[in-house]
């Protein structure tokens, strides 16, 4: 996320501890620090987990849009949260063949 990192922001925000959301989230302390600090990214799985928490949608927290939806949580999205690991890596090499069926080049 070399763009706006919203995970610390919003976390403030809500007045919760690094230590609490590494909790919340069952992810190490460091894990969100270098989350925080742009030096990882995380995966869909658990941005999906952050924007939850949150309660924003997906793209606002990756920064990829500077509006928060009122409804983030659209139908598709909560049925992909329901899915499992092996699942979601499915969707992901789907999203990448439409990506070049439409010519959009990972935009």
């Amino acid at each position: 996320m070399s763009r706006i990192n919203r995970i610390k922001i919003l976390r403030e925000k809500k007045k919760i501890s690094r230590k609490e959301l590494a909790n919340k989230l069952h992810i190490s302390y460091w894990a969100l620090c270098k989350y925080e600090n742009n030096e990882r990214t995380p995966d869909l799985e658990l941005l999906w987990k952050m924007a939850q928490e949150f309660e924003v949608s997906i793209e606002y927290l990756a920064g990829l849009s500077d509006t928060n939806p009122p409804s983030a949580a659209s139908p598709v999205i909560k049925k992909l949260s329901q899915l499992p690991q092996e699942a979601l890596n499915e969707v992901d090499l789907f999203v990448d063949f439409l990506q070049y069926k439409y010519n959009l080049n990972g935009e």
